[in-house]
């Protein structure tokens, strides 16, 4: 009689777990990305007091002979279906529009999951959960490997001014130097003779902001050679019948309230200095190329908006109407490379971005996502995110421009998926199941009181 007491107390434990489990459902209903879960119970070791017996020629066959001992919780699963969406209009509210996960990472740099996509920018433009876990990014379309480098967000760029129409990018030439500002610092000419001949050299200080055409006028008469502006560019008249060549190289351009610019000028005039060739006029019109070094600063413009795409990639427009973002490698379908659109329409990619302190490398913008084959053996780690558990399978990382990830949607939340109806439902039927146990657990009691009076 005493293994009855046992079963019906292992009857209520599988109900109170029920029920704990209910709560948590109940409890989590507002949740973001919370994701239900369901209790499913199963028999326990069988007492067997008979195994059974084949049947003969002149008997039937007799079936076993067996009293179950219980009831145990048999998986306790999680209900990864969508849930309810949210529209919230904010840019860095994200739905995740498929099966696959957020990757986030801990403070110990663990790598953790998540579908609840209620993100903010934080104050060094880390794309960050309310808890603190930043959201990671990725440059490539598909990996086995998770990339820990997070989403990050430039707050500002640092930008070129000109008064003229010239291109302003890394290693592109310059058009139209005729009203460029050029600041204080030095520029040389140097003329080289023929044979027989000294070198002239002429150094003229800017000691004031001016423009290229105000530059021409400082510089000096040198052995015949006259520097007049012209419309559009540079005209040099050469009466010295004996020049071999001309350079313009170095000119170092300072501005004192910002760093310095360092932007490499050259033109080259050369002919055989044995044999030099006479000139009644030459027009000579160039190009200003800003070199590899750091480009001078005129202004830094903070980010005003931020967009991301249903791509998950991040794209951030600047108080100059510029954009910044990422887009795919032509040469490359697997990587993302920089993408830099002027407010003009005009687009500058890959290396001719020029990268700053603010921006390592294009995996800052763009979101990493994480499926895996069974997302039911992944573990519940808190803060409505998961680590990877020994039953989920191998974690394919990567971003939503894959097939595998699905898609993001910008302004949306994806709220818990606990339907009401079920919750009261399974809450009525695990306090009766309670309830019945307890009523088997009293009758045993007075069953034994009974036996224990037989003999008085």
């Amino acid at each position: 009689m005493s293994q009855a007491f046992y079963t019906a107390i292992g009857g209520m434990a599988a109900g109170q777990t029920k029920v704990n489990v209910v709560a948590d459902n109940i409890a989590n209903m507002n949740t973001v990305g919370f994701k239900a879960s369901t209790v499913n119970f199963s028999d326990v070791y069988y007492r067997t007091t008979s195994t059974g017996q084949a049947p003969t020629g002149k008997m039937g066959g007799v079936n076993p002979k067996q009293i179950g001992i219980g009831v145990q919780t048999a998986a306790i699963t999680r209900d990864f279906s969508a849930g309810t969406t949210l529209t919230t209009g904010k840019a860095t509210d994200l739905c995740i529009q498929g099966s696959s996960f957020f990757t986030v990472a801990s403070p110990t740099v663990e790598i953790l999951y998540t579908r609840a996509g209620n993100f903010t920018v934080d104050a060094n433009g880390n794309l960050v959960l309310p808890n603190g876990y930043k959201a990671l990014g990725t440059d490539r379309a598909l990996n086995t490997t998770s990339s820990t480098t997070p989403i990050k967000i430039p707050t500002y760029i640092n930008t070129i001014t000109s008064t003229s129409t010239a291109e302003q990018m890394k290693d592109k030439k310059l058009s139209d130097l005729n009203g460029a500002n050029i600041s204080t610092g030095s520029f040389t000419i140097t003329t080289t003779a023929a044979d027989g001949k000294t070198t002239k050299n002429n150094v003229i200080n800017i000691t004031e902001d001016m423009t290229v055409d105000g530059l021409i006028q400082e510089i000096n008469k040198i052995d015949g050679i006259t520097a007049k502006a012209d419309n559009g560019g540079f005209s040099f008249e050469i009466d010295d019948k004996k020049l071999a060549r001309l350079d313009f190289k170095n000119g170092n351009l300072d501005d004192t309230t910002q760093p310095s610019s360092n932007i490499i000028t050259e033109l080259n005039i050369s002919e055989s200095p044995d044999n030099p060739p006479t000139y009644s006029s030459e027009t000579v019109s160039f190009h200003q190329t800003i070199g590899a070094g750091a480009a001078g600063v005129d202004t830094s413009e903070n980010y005003t908006d931020v967009t991301i795409t249903e791509s998950g990639i991040i794209e951030v427009k600047y108080g100059n109407n510029d954009t910044l973002s990422v887009m795919q490698d032509p040469n490359n379908p697997e990587r993302v490379i920089f993408k830099y659109t002027l407010n003009d329409g005009t687009i500058i990619t890959g290396n001719d971005v020029t990268i700053n302190d603010n921006l390592v490398e294009a995996a800052n913008l763009q979101m990493q996502m994480a499926s895996f084959v069974n997302p039911n053996g992944l573990t519940g780690v808190g803060n409505n995110a998961y680590s990877s558990g020994p039953n989920c399978g191998m974690a394919l990382y990567g971003s939503i421009s894959s097939d595998a990830f699905g898609t993001v949607k910008s302004g949306i939340l994806e709220g818990s998926n606990v339907d009401l109806a079920t919750q009261f439902a399974d809450m009525v039927v695990s306090q009766r199941a309670i309830e019945a146990n307890s009523r088997v657990f009293d009758a045993t009691n007075q069953i034994l009181q009974t036996l224990s009076t037989l003999g008085r």
